[in-house]
């Protein structure tokens, strides 16, 4: 099977696609990898008026089931942040979730990273929370960027590699 091929880069794809229309409206131009292969950022993302240039990483998958949060894998954390530090870029991640039916996100140092506290089920949880190779962010601190329509939920939804199903909330 080509890389293309595979669902999760489909899905992801999807995802990618949703978030440049965001950046589009906003006035910002996304470049994105041309080689069909894994790679280190999706976007590299710079404003029209040339001014400020980052990196933008899209994460097409749903909230965890039991808790209030999502992730990613913590080694690409890790690179995320070296790309942050090391050349003094702004890194910001966003989330195309079919369950909560938005895209929401955040800057990655100045907002994911933070240490916060939130409670839940009578549980006080310090984030980020690192389980299992995994490092998640709560959704409270997320900035909501966009409704999806629930043709797109439903296609991410065929590609999605696990069953749970999250009931909806107004988390925004």
């Amino acid at each position: 099977m080509n890389w293309e091929d595979r669902p999760e880069v489909r899905k992801g794809n999807i995802g990618e696609g949703l978030v440049d229309e965001y950046l589009l409206r906003k006035g910002i131009v996304p470049y994105r990898p041309i080689a069909s292969q894994a790679h280190p950022f999706d976007r590299l993302c710079a404003s029209a008026d040339k001014k400020h240039i980052y990196v933008v990483e899209v994460k097409t998958k749903p909230r965890r089931e039991f808790y209030p949060d999502t992730g990613f894998n913590i080694s690409n954390y890790n690179k995320y942040l070296n790309i942050a530090i090391q050349h003094n870029m702004d890194v910001f991640v966003y989330f195309v979730d079919e369950i909560l039916k938005a895209i929401y996100g955040g800057e990655l140092i100045g907002n994911l990273a933070q240490i916060r506290q939130v409670r839940h089920q009578g549980k006080l949880l310090i984030y980020p929370i690192q389980q299992s190779g995994i490092i998640y962010f709560p959704l409270a601190i997320m900035e909501h960027i966009a409704d999806l329509p629930d043709a797109v939920c439903k296609e991410l939804a065929a590609l999605r590699t696990t069953t749970y199903e999250v009931k909806q909330s107004n988390l925004f």
